[in-house]
């Protein structure tokens, strides 16, 4: 009998204000050095929405205000980098800012809040264009 891959259930906000998005460089594996949104693992007895909102929270000092499921991506090993990493499916959550200020808590080295457009100028990881194009299709502001 063939045996399940180990998935990971991770979650995540696009934090957005006046038409930029919340982007953080990862100081930790998977995607060490990358640009990618606030996020994290799904502990055990929480919600991915709970996740999501204490992961931005402790990751940037943010309190948010969820708007909806932004999307749900799936990276599978090869695409982690580094490190025996298993498949994870991430779902990121669309959020604005309700409390505090940007504070970065040692897991991320930066920040920007960037528009889709500049995104491009950034070495982030691999879902986060198509993510940004997703973000620009839906005319937040």
């Amino acid at each position: 009998m063939a045996r399940s891959p180990e998935i990971v259930l991770g979650a995540g906000t696009v934090v957005h204000r006046k038409g930029k998005m919340l982007v953080v460089k990862r100081a930790e594996p998977p995607h060490l050095g990358l640009w990618a949104f606030p996020g994290g693992k799904v502990e055990e007895g929480e919600s991915p929405l709970e996740a999501a909102i204490r992961e931005t929270e402790e990751e940037v000092g943010l309190k948010v205000k969820v708007e909806g499921i932004f999307d749900v991506v799936t990276y599978l090993p090869d695409q982690l980098g580094d490190g025996d990493w298993k498949q994870v499916v991430l779902i990121d959550y669309l959020a604005r800012p309700e409390g505090g200020r940007v504070v970065l808590n040692g897991e991320s080295s930066d920040f920007r809040w960037v528009s889709p457009g500049e995104l491009g100028s950034l070495d982030t990881t691999p879902q986060m264009r198509a993510c940004a194009k997703r973000f620009e299709d839906l005319r937040v502001h």
